[in-house]
């Protein structure tokens, strides 16, 4: 399949529609909000309290600087070219970091930002540890929509392994946040990364879904890491479960699994480090430095010159792109970017 802006017309994205089915959209019915959201992942300029081993960040107050002014300087004329000129598709801010609440005054600074374009943006998500959660609680209500809580197990002597660091809630605290959240109409997922084999994968699942169903958590994201096993992440999406539903989006496999008795759902997908070794269009990223670019790399900045090109493309993988190489699905779409 060639992908260029005629090829586009062509492409037909299966998404999860509102009633729970998966329904067709073409790329004319992107304002209807179906699908074809604009993911525009901001990066804040901050450090993380914890050292996970499969961060592909892994930015911590030991190995980095950050240029504050140039950020908070940069990012509303980012802000500003990107909703001015991306009409036909709804847009999605993702908050994410390293840990976005690690420096608390630079969180506030950050919202009241990001307040005004809480109108625009279809929806707002915060991506967290839960490190001064609490504390910025005040600062996102009205604003954020969701809040993915990275939790990477249900006990708490785990966590703490996993993220190398005490300074993360316990259950206590997780349950106080979340009853927040819930009462000022945010939703609160519980997120975890599989990054290393799980023996008995299904009874971790149960104990998983049940501690965060009792934590007042609204569903579950279990994504594997770049670095696990294709082996793995076949076991995992292969285990039976019931009411599963399949689908491929954008050379992401996702498994979503619903509770018959209570609806509870669980996401289950494999993670990639770089979505545009998949498709280009999905999303943008604004990184620590306040610009925009297709990829966490820098490799493709976006700006007034070409970020109308991205108002039509959103470029899903089908089975007949499985077998070829990704620059036979890429390159033309970059060569255009790169103009």
């Amino acid at each position: 399949m060639r992908v260029d802006q005629n090829s586009s017309n062509n492409v037909i994205i299966k998404l999860l529609g509102m009633n729970r089915e998966y329904i067709t959209v073409q790329p004319q019915d992107f304002k209807k909000g179906h699908g074809g959201s604009l993911s525009v992942k901001i990066v804040l300029p901050c450090y993380c309290q914890a050292h996970c081993p499969f961060c592909f960040n892994n930015l911590t107050s030991e190995t980095q600087t950050h240029d504050y002014d140039q950020f908070f300087n940069n990012l509303p004329k980012t802000l500003d070219m990107i909703f001015n000129n991306i009409v036909d598709r709804t847009i999605t801010l993702d908050i994410t970091g390293n840990e976005p609440t690690f420096d608390i005054s630079v969180f506030q600074r950050f919202m009241s930002i990001i307040e005004k374009y809480n109108s625009k943006a279809v929806k707002i998500v915060l991506t967290t540890n839960g490190y001064n959660l609490e504390k910025c609680l005040n600062y996102m209500i009205g604003i954020v929509d969701i809040v993915n809580i990275s939790v990477h197990h249900y006990d708490y002597k785990n966590r703490k392994i996993i993220f190398n660091t005490s300074c993360i809630p316990d259950d206590a605290s997780l349950k106080k946040m979340i009853e927040i959240l819930n009462n000022n109409g945010i939703t609160s997922t519980a997120v975890a990364v599989l990054y290393d084999k799980i023996e008995n994968f299904e009874d971790f699942y149960n104990h998983f879904i049940s501690w965060a169903m009792n934590l007042g958590f609204k569903d579950v994201r279990m994504r594997s890491n770049f670095c696990s096993t294709d082996k793995f992440i076949d076991e995992i999406l292969n285990t039976k479960m019931k009411n599963e539903r399949m689908d491929a989006v954008g050379g992401l496999t996702t498994k979503i699994i619903v509770d018959e008795s209570t609806g509870f759902e669980t996401y289950i997908l494999k993670g990639v480090p770089d979505l545009t070794e998949y498709v280009v269009g999905a999303e943008l990223v604004v990184d620590d430095d306040g610009y925009s670019y297709i990829d966490y790399n820098k490799r493709y900045p976006v700006n007034n010159s070409n970020i109308n090109y991205f108002n039509n493309l959103y470029i899903f993988n089908n089975d007949a792109d499985k077998n070829k190489n990704s620059k036979e699905v890429r390159e033309p779409v970059l060569n255009k970017i790169r103009k």
